[in-house]
């Protein structure tokens, strides 16, 4: 059984989530970044996630009358410890019997970065 272990959680441009501020902590939207691999072996995989608040997406709703929600995770402010350790603990609860599956499973929260991948049949 394989199972998900993060290595690293990071804004979308790979800084630290600690280190990043929003303009208003209340009242932002953020792409967060997952660095993921397989627990007891190398590699990883990028997983992204939106991370807002209620505030933003009630803003979004009422600027254009809607707002899709697919890979969001919604929170009441900006807290870098809760954000990663949600994150870490919706993760790590994924295993299964090939990476695939596992990392198939991590993408109903976060976008995989070979989520629409799909081998190419024939040589370039």
């Amino acid at each position: 059984m394989i199972s998900a272990q993060v290595r690293g959680i990071y804004t979308g441009e790979m800084d630290h989530l600690e280190g990043h501020t929003p303009t208003d902590p209340d009242n932002f939207c953020v792409l967060v970044r997952a660095m993921v691999g397989p627990r007891g072996s190398e590699g990883e995989e990028s997983f992204d996630i939106k991370v807002c608040t209620s505030k933003w997406l009630e803003g979004q709703i009422q600027k254009d009358g809607f707002a899709l929600g697919l890979h969001c995770l919604f929170v009441e402010t900006y807290d870098p410890k809760q954000i990663r350790n949600l994150l870490a603990k919706f993760i790590e609860r994924s295993s299964g019997e090939s990476w695939r599956e596992v990392a198939e499973k991590i993408s109903r929260i976060a976008r995989w970065e070979f989520e629409d991948y799909k081998p190419s049949s024939s040589p370039i």
